[in-house]
């Protein structure tokens, strides 16, 4: 059977720990689940919204490039193509011809001054400078590299075309777009004639942009997409370790970079790489990519040094490929942007529902508490008086109704449980376990109660009246019991059966036995004063009868129905005393057990006791001592103390040596000395018995 927790000594208890039940109620786990709820919710929401926003990104942007490719390869084709009509007309006019270098210049100053970019040079085929604007110097020099020149030979060999070379602009090296066209002599055949020269320009690299117009292009191309105000100038330069932005640049057919949208020179000297030399560049995966045909004109993705690139590339015509980046956090960025701004939004809503639901909640927990804590009372047969007004008048139909039903379940326990010790009933609730019949073997303390001449009362008085005044009666010793720890076994007609030490053990039984029977006179006493106030012709006398022993404890019946209740010869022997106060006169009498146990429990200094006589037990060949319990030592004098002392001395060598060894000892205490009633009435005792023995037959 389960021990109470107040009966656990504190060495047993479990450690001190943080009380954590606030987290396990219903307001924070409601609450808590919800929230779990909306941020599984949300998360799934921003995974799948990110995936859908992150293909139709990737689709959108992808057109973008082609447009943007394709536009600004269109502006390259046309820009190339105004070049190539403009030096045709140019080189086949009568005047640059001729040779003649005043005519040359005359015919392209209009050509110069509409370009002031490019360095305009005419050669001869042997070498030599006809003309040039701006005018060269080191022009010697120059003849005899320009032999060399791969542009020179191909133009001079009759074929039109585009190179990039360094060129020296004062002590720095500086990269040019080399454009040559070669000059046939006049009234020649074009197909059947050597160029007599070739007509060439140098445009610096970083003034290609502005020569082309390609730098607007670019601005106008970029201007529909998002953030392009912020990234016209943003551009990609892994060569310096900046990887985010984007970047345009066309590959030469000689395997040559240009950058033809930038207005700086920054890149120059990545164009001047040659092929060999760029391979070993990070820009070399860019034009691998770009050179991949199966994947051109569509939106490739490339890794450079850990970071993801998005390239579009294609080809312009045999001189060129068109290519543009951009790295992965460019294009992420604004639908990171977005994304971070909703999950703010979210975070936002999440906490103004959290808090909500909490107090939404907490309108719901606060009757689900009071219906617990009325449902924990109950299971401890703690009945409450009436339930919060506020419980059954709940707008919630399912709180009313508990709140009902809760009603009827304290109703119905109130009224079942007095018909049961409580004690029993809670040990059975704390057990977990169905009552079933059986039972254990226990040291117990039992306490009998009976009304001296209950019957007469009965007969003489109102049944109605009697059994209110024994209602009252049982009511005032059942309270005074159960103060001391005591189990009430039953009710027999106007008599009490308890006992001490079941279902739950009890310290000092034998002296809290002692204590209730002391406590029934005193309650008997009050009664009889009350009513003898109130007029009322009732006199009710106690007689109580108290003993200790092993005795069978448990469920005693049948399956249907039982009792928990004590059997045993001890039981039998507290019954019997509870009666033997009628042949003595006494209110209550105890056993030697008793006696004894109040001995071992250091209480017997508190209780006195004065020794009546030696009975046999029924049933057995044993005899106990009984003693009568008069009341607590503090209600007594010293020399009552000291007689009643005395006085079970004495009854005690009566009781071994007769009643005549007494009645001497008696005549052998000093007679200065005034006597007691324990004395006196120990003489009266020992006389009666002593007539009563010499009255019987011999």
């Amino acid at each position: 059977m389960e021990v109470p927790p107040e009966a656990i000594p504190n060495s047993q208890k479990r450690p001190f720990l943080p009380d954590l039940s606030i987290f396990r109620g219903l307001q924070f786990t409601f609450t808590f689940q919800i929230t779990i709820a909306l941020i599984a919710s949300f998360c799934l929401g921003n995974v799948a919204l990110f995936q859908i926003a992150s293909k139709r990104l990737l689709a959108n942007e992808q057109r973008r490039f082609r447009d943007n490719v394709l536009y600004l390869s269109s502006s390259i084709q046309a820009y190339q193509n105004s070049i190539d009509t403009e030096l045709a007309f140019a080189a086949n006019s009568p005047e640059l011809r001729s040779l003649d270098s005043k005519r040359v210049l005359a015919e392209l100053r209009p050509i110069i001054e509409a370009n002031p970019l490019r360095k305009w040079r005419i050669w001869r085929r042997d070498g030599k400078l006809l003309a040039s604007s701006p005018l060269e110097t080191n022009i010697r020099l120059k003849e005899k590299r320009i032999l060399r020149a791969p542009y020179f030979i191909k133009a001079i060999n009759g074929e039109a075309n585009y190179s990039i070379r360094s060129t020296l602009v004062g002590a720095r090296l500086e990269g040019c777009l080399e454009a040559a066209y070669p000059i046939y002599p006049v009234n020649s055949n074009i197909k059947t004639t050597k160029p007599s020269a070739i007509l060439s320009f140098c445009l610096p690299i970083s003034k290609i942009g502005q020569d082309s117009g390609l730098i607007n292009v670019e601005k106008i191309s970029t201007a529909s997409q998002p953030g392009a105000a912020k990234q016209n100038n943003d551009y990609l330069a892994i060569h310096r370790g900046k990887y985010n932005g984007r970047l345009f640049f066309m590959i030469a057919s000689s395997g040559n970079l240009v950058f033809p949208t930038l207005s700086t020179n920054q890149f120059d000297h990545i164009s001047l790489l040659t092929p060999r030399r760029l391979a070993k560049t990070k820009y070399s995966a860019f034009v691998d990519a770009a050179a991949d045909l199966p994947l051109r004109n569509t939106l490739q993705q490339v890794e450079v040094d850990g970071h993801a690139f998005f390239l579009y590339a294609h080809k312009v015509n045999e001189n060129w490929t068109a290519v543009s980046v951009v790295d992965e956090q460019t294009i992420y960025a604004p639908l990171t942007r977005n994304l971070f701004e909703l999950v703010l939004i979210q975070l936002f809503t999440l906490l103004v529902t959290s808090i909500v639901i909490f107090y939404v909640c907490r309108q719901l927990v606060k009757p689900l508490k009071s219906v617990v804590s009325t449902v924990s009372q109950l299971s401890n047969l703690e009945i409450p008086e009436e339930q919060p007004k506020w419980l059954s008048a709940s707008s919630i139909i399912e709180i009313r109704q508990v709140s009902t039903a809760i009603s009827k379940l304290s109703f119905a326990m109130d009224s079942f449980s007095r018909y049961l010790p409580r004690e029993v009933v809670k040990s059975v609730l704390n057990s977990k376990q169905s009552a079933r019949l059986g039972g254990e073997v226990r040291e117990l303390v039992m306490l009998f109660t009976d009304i001296r001449n209950f019957t007469t009362y009965s007969e003489s008085s109102d049944a109605i009246m009697i059994l209110d005044h024994l209602n009252t009666y049982m009511t005032a010793l059942t309270s005074r019991i159960m103060a001391t720890s005591g189990t009430i076994d039953k009710y027999i007609g106007d008599s009490v059966m308890a006992f001490w030490g079941a279902p739950y053990s009890v310290d000092q039984p034998a002296c809290k036995g002692c204590t209730a029977a002391l406590a029934v006179q005193e309650e008997t006493s009050r009664l009889n004063q009350e009513w003898e106030k109130a007029g009322i012709d009732l006199q009710f006398f106690t007689r109580v009868g108290v003993n200790i022993g092993s005795v069978i404890v448990g469920n005693v019946g049948s399956e249907e129905r039982f009792n928990y209740t004590v059997i045993g010869d001890p039981v039998n022997l507290a019954s019997r005393l509870e009666g033997t106060n009628k042949l003595y006169g006494t209110g209550i009498l105890v056993s030697q057990a008793i006696v004894d146990a109040v001995h071992e429990e250091d209480s017997f200094h508190d209780f006195c006791f004065r020794l009546i006589d030696r009975v046999k037990v029924k049933g057995k060949n044993l005899s106990t001592d009984v003693y009568e319990l008069v009341g607590y030592r503090s209600h007594f004098h010293p020399l009552e103390l000291e007689d009643l002392s005395i006085a079970n001395g004495i009854m005690a060598s009566s009781l071994d040596g007769g009643v005549n060894v007494g009645l001497e000892q008696l005549l052998l205490l000093p007679t200065e000395k005034p006597l007691t009633r324990f004395i006196l009435e120990l003489r009266t005792m020992l006389t009666q018995r002593q007539a009563k023995a010499a009255s019987l037959p011999a």
